[in-house]
């Protein structure tokens, strides 16, 4: 029994000797935390200190206090703020101001290591992108976005909106990053951003139920404004995959396109300003005409085309080799196809013009063919008209065989043989080569 209550008041012993220091480590620190809640925070020391550390230009605050939990902070509300000439613009925020600890008693200035931005809306102008990408290259301090509305803008025009996002922009070992969670048309996206010591950037962004993942690679050049990365993009079971090297203009190699349309490779050049302007070599190795046609037909001559407001803004040219070779230009809201050579044995010569758009919309062709007369004979037959997409109507306004002009009436008898033998109710038959063939044999017979 003795040995039993030696042994309890030993314990007691101990246990004294442990748990008065945690005590006294508690209240101290507990004291220690609480007095900064009787500093005056005045909103020119705030204003001052956020200048300094992170270059914010803070305005409208309304109230200021201090928080112990769950670490000390300080809490700003009622503010607008900027990040560095307008980079960013958030409202309506309320911002915790996570204090360094072991600074508390600064009477000169707010120390802290991070910032918590919490609800609110963030303007980014897409034009801001390269001074967004320099802030957070060369920031020192964690800022994190918290219930924050992202708003993507253009000059005056919103161009979309990342809903209840979580932002995180963080330095570390010469690492910057800047990753944004949230809800874009309600669906999930996650944007990702790292510049490293090697003025390597990297950007991932995903949203997995569009089956959208998009991987960027950038790597500065010793050139100002110089750049040099690859891209690869895939949506929807569309991979896009290219290389780039972009100076006055974007050098574009190695690209490579597939998806149920086409299998190709791609390079050639493109530049942003004064207007989008691109000029690509396109080699398909398999491409599906009937489909793409069909598309076209939707995009461009249905009772509303939205494929017009794409003709509008573009000029360019696209290339095509291999398969079969042409040029498709895109030039002041009109779309030509200049060059074109269908068939190796027995080619077909093709030009043709898109002026017109909508359901009244028309396409223009001339078509030019040799056509084997006799054993070692050829004719050239030539064929002018206009095809109809909307109605897969196609008129031939003249016929010309060997330099004679076809009549009114023999010109109408072909088209009439041309509607029934090629096109029966179907305008991608224009594309069958058999059905095609077996119409130009009724030049001979």
């Amino acid at each position: 029994m003795n040995k039993k209550l030696n042994f309890i008041f030993k314990n007691k012993k101990i246990y004294k000797i442990i748990l008065y220091p945690f005590l006294l480590i508690v209240i101290i620190s507990l004291v220690y935390f609480s007095i900064p809640k009787f500093f005056n925070y005045t909103p020119k020391l705030i204003e001052r200190s956020l200048k300094k550390n992170s270059n914010f230009i803070i305005k409208n605050i309304s109230n200021t206090n201090y928080r112990l939990f769950p670490s000390p902070r300080l809490r700003v509300y009622g503010s607008t703020f900027e990040f560095k000439e307008n980079i960013l613009k958030v409202e309506g925020a309320k911002i915790d101001i996570i204090l360094n600890p072991l600074n508390l008693f600064n009477y000169n200035g707010l120390t802290y290591d991070k910032l918590l931005i919490i609800g609110g809306s963030t303007n980014i102008k897409i034009n801001k992108f390269n001074e967004l990408s320099n802030y957070i290259k060369k920031n020192k301090k964690k800022i994190y976005f918290k219930n924050n509305n992202i708003i993507i803008s253009q000059k005056k025009n919103k161009l979309f909106e990342i809903d209840n996002s979580l932002i995180k922009i963080n330095s570390k070992n010469n690492t910057q990053q800047l990753k944004i969670n949230g809800l874009l048309l309600n669906y999930n996206v996650i944007f990702f951003l790292q510049n490293d010591s090697e003025n390597k950037i990297k950007i991932n962004l995903k949203i997995p139920e569009l089956d959208i993942s998009t991987n960027i690679l950038l790597k500065k050049k010793d050139m100002p404004r110089s750049h040099e990365g690859s891209v690869n993009f895939d949506v929807l079971n569309n991979f896009f995959q290219f290389n780039f090297l972009k100076e006055k203009k974007v050098i574009i190699n190695k690209g490579f396109v597939r998806n149920d349309l086409i299998n190709s490779s791609f390079e050639g050049e493109a530049s942003f300003k004064p207007h989008f302007f691109f000029n690509l070599d396109v080699e398909p190795s398999t491409i599906n005409i009937e489909k793409i046609f069909s598309k076209i037909q939707k995009l461009f001559f249905s009772e509303n085309p939205q494929g017009l407001n794409i003709v509008k803004k573009i000029n360019g040219f696209l290339n095509f080799k291999t398969i079969f070779e042409g040029n498709v230009i895109f030039k002041n809201s009109e779309i030509l196809f200049q060059n074109f050579k269908t068939g190796k044995d027995n080619p077909v010569f093709f030009d043709a013009k898109i002026s017109e758009f909508g359901k009244k919309g028309k396409i223009q062709f001339n078509l030019v063919k040799d056509i084997q007369y006799k054993k070692n004979s050829n004719q050239e037959l030539k064929i002018s008209g206009f095809i109809i997409p909307s109605s897969s109507k196609v008129t031939f306004k003249q016929v010309l065989l060997d330099k004679e002009v076809f009549t009114e009436k023999k010109t109408k008898n072909y088209e009439e043989k041309f509607k029934n033998e090629v096109i029966n109710n179907s305008l991608s038959n224009i594309f069958n080569n058999t059905k095609i063939n077996n119409f130009f044999k009724n030049f001979v017979n």
